[in-house]
């Protein structure tokens, strides 16, 4: 919660800075008014009434509506525990919806202005008992102007409705029209059937804390280890003594120095976060999700890896044109005081383009970690790491002594640097060929250039390997053994990958295993896991899976993946082979895969995953019943234990309601009066 309410101040700094309206300032509620009533007021037992819901939205504004594709949300309507007697009887339908671009998402979505209407038509049950019965329901909406978008909210509703028993002949009138508007959502069970426990309630908070409960810390540590590295590349590292020397010799008061080295750290920490918040505001609302599965990012960010990896090998040199860094260069010594400080950040900055470039694109590539504030997060904790010893060193100046002295150690790093890249570069890449479904680089392929490559920069620790620009290597220091030896094993451990061996978290970043992907299972069942392809089938179509769910009798797992989830990926290399969960999956459920970022089928897939789950979040799992209604949900990843326990709440919720069908038959089918004539 602290972590939550910190980023949420220094967003709100951040956007108050560049002339953004923050979200908080209005509130959804203030600008949709809601009212529900139902159609008639009065009915008699055994006939049909329409729970009817009307939004009135500020001008300027408007109200996404129910089959809205993603990432817009929404709106849903959800009954909490119906009234004795009072069942849903038909689909959730609205008032036709205008259609039109959205900047805010950047796709075309469907969408209400000024005025929206959502009905549900119910029934009252034959042997429902006269009186009045409050229908109780909740909306959750999502509203938008042409600049921003406030958060989905929801509101409570309710409305009266009075039973009659027929004999009364009471005008309770034939059963109630429904509007022809159109069906969109299938009849909702009430809330209760969702078992209790965290998946049973739907917020957009709670979709982030749960896809990203574990992600923010993970995510600031990899931005400062970043900001790190990229203070001990070539470009950068001969640089700390000479521009500290700027400040001190410019100022014999340590505390003038002091303030300019300040000034030019913060220049540094404004540029690259000046970055991240250019890359959330390009991104918007829908970033996450467009970063990890959009092909052609996967291909730009892995042939940028490539173009720097090579480079770092020694193959060219990229550099920005002489006459911007001169231009700089020449402004940071005209000018003195704060101001020549300034330049000097700027000149830093555009000198150490080619080397911090790779760590910058690569922690904007993370950006599919989380939600569209990570960009800037991101950054502010890069730069504060890579400006920090510069300030530290102007305070400190005889600390620079201490500094080693840079040479071929620093070309080895450069080296190193490159392999990793080039090794880098297969994930992206891989995830491009994987969403458009070309099979190029199978996992197998993957393990194979990774190894050669970890094998390569071993050898070339070892001076086994030497480019051509470099000069023999004499003596082999321990530092360059013990990297080495890293460097070795992790070869030799990826090999095992390439004959279908699990290899625990790495295959998260590795394409998922294929069928056809030669496999060892008999090796790797002795120790309880076998190999994922090995498992079991699963459906990749709606509706084959549910056909066999109600043919067999058993609830559907729907597992919302994607070709470029990284969790996915984990969750289906170390949780799925447990022997539990494998167990449970293979004996107790129809599975049913679905891509949600596949080129063809995935939009489908991810509107049909935001009606059921109320999320677009990856990786989503969901159990549901032969007749499509939600049992259970969980987001994000799990431990074997946890998940579990999930597949066991979902299993025992659908056994309650088998139970309660063969006890108390209700026949659930519309009347002719729900039958939409048009």
């Amino acid at each position: 919660m602290r972590i939550t309410m910190k980023l949420h101040w220094l967003l709100y700094l951040l956007l108050s800075l560049v002339g953004i309206e923050p979200l908080q300032a209005q509130r959804a509620t203030d600008l949709v008014q809601w009212k529900a009533t139902v159609r008639p007021e009065t009915v008699a037992v055994g006939d049909t009434l329409v729970f009817w819901l009307e939004a009135t939205m500020a001008e300027g504004w408007k109200m996404y509506a129910l089959d809205s594709p993603p990432p817009s949300r929404g709106v849903r309507l959800r009954f909490g525990t119906l009234p004795a007697g009072l069942e849903q009887a038909g689909d959730v339908r609205q008032s036709p919806p205008k259609e039109g671009y959205d900047p805010n998402f950047r796709v075309t979505v469907r969408y209400f202005e000024h005025q929206a209407a959502i009905i549900a038509p119910l029934r009252v049950a034959d042997a429902a008992e006269p009186g009045v019965r409050t229908v109780q329901a909740e909306v959750e909406f999502m509203i938008c102007n042409d600049r921003v978008c406030l958060p989905p909210t929801r509101v409570p509703v309710e409305a009266a409705v009075h039973v009659v028993a027929q004999k009364e002949g009471i005008a309770a009138a034939p059963s109630a029209p429904v509007p022809r508007f159109d069906p969109v959502i299938p009849p909702i069970e009430p809330e209760a059937t969702v078992p209790p426990g965290p998946q049973a309630a739907v917020t957009a908070e709670e979709d982030v804390a749960a896809a990203r409960a574990s992600g923010l810390w993970g995510f600031l540590l990899l931005a400062i280890g970043a900001g790190l590295a990229a203070l001990l590349t070539p470009c950068v590292f001969p640089m700390i003594p000479l521009t500290v020397s700027f400040f001190t010799h410019h100022s014999a008061r340590r505390d003038v120095a002091f303030r300019m080295a300040l000034a030019y750290g913060l220049s540094i920490v404004v540029l690259f976060t000046g970055l991240g918040v250019l890359m959330a505001l390009l991104v918007g609302a829908a970033g996450a999700q467009t970063i990890a599965a959009n092909p052609w990012i996967n291909l730009f960010i892995g042939l940028i890896f490539i173009l720097f990896g090579l480079s770092l090998l020694g193959l060219y040199e990229l550099r920005l044109p002489s006459g911007l860094v001169n231009f700089f260069n020449r402004q940071s010594q005209q000018h003195g005081g704060y101001l020549g400080a300034v330049f000097m950040g700027l000149t830093l900055t555009l000198v150490s383009f080619s080397c911090t470039a790779p760590f910058v694109g690569g922690l904007l590539a993370a950006t599919a970690l989380g939600e569209w504030s990570y960009p800037i997060v991101g950054m502010v904790a890069f730069s504060l790491t890579f400006a920090l010893p510069f300030v530290l060193f102007a305070l400190f100046p005889q600390a620079l002594q201490a500094l080693p002295r840079s040479g071929s150690w620093m070309n080895t790093t450069k080296v190193v640097l490159g392999f990793v890249e080039l090794a880098a570069a297969l994930k992206f890449l891989s995830n491009a060929d994987l969403v458009w479904g070309w099979g190029l680089l199978s996992r197998p392929l993957v393990i194979a250039f990774v190894s050669v490559l970890f094998f390569l920069t071993g050898l070339y620790l070892l001076g086994k390997l030497r480019l051509p620009h470099e000069a023999p290597v004499e003596t082999v220091g321990v530092g360059r053994l013990l990297t080495s030896v890293l460097f070795f094993g992790l070869s030799l451990y990826l090999l095992p990958g390439l004959l279908g061996a699990p290899l625990g978290r790495l295959d998260a970043y590795l394409p998922p295993r294929k069928a056809n992907d030669v496999g060892l299972a008999a090796l790797f069942q002795a120790g309880g896991m076998a190999p994922v392809a090995d498992l079991f089938d699963w459906h990749e179509a709606i509706e084959p899976a549910f056909a066999e769910a109600k043919a067999s009798g058993k609830p559907v797992f729907v597992d919302f993946t994607g070709y470029t989830c990284t969790n996915c990926r984990e969750m289906e290399a170390n949780v799925f082979p447990h022997p539990e969960v494998a167990r449970r999956l293979r004996e107790q459920f129809v599975r049913l895969r679905l891509y949600t970022d596949d080129v063809t089928e995935g939009p489908a897939w991810q509107r049909y995953q935001l009606q059921l789950t109320a999320t677009v979040a990856l990786p989503t799992y969901a159990i549901v019943s032969p007749e499509g209604q939600l049992l259970a949900r969980h987001v994000g990843m799990a431990s074997a234990e946890e998940f579990v326990a999930f597949l066991d709440r979902g299993r025992a919720m659908f056994e309650q309601r088998m139970a309660q069908r063969a006890m108390t038959p209700a026949s659930r089918s519309s009347t002719a009066a729900l039958r939409d004539d048009a």
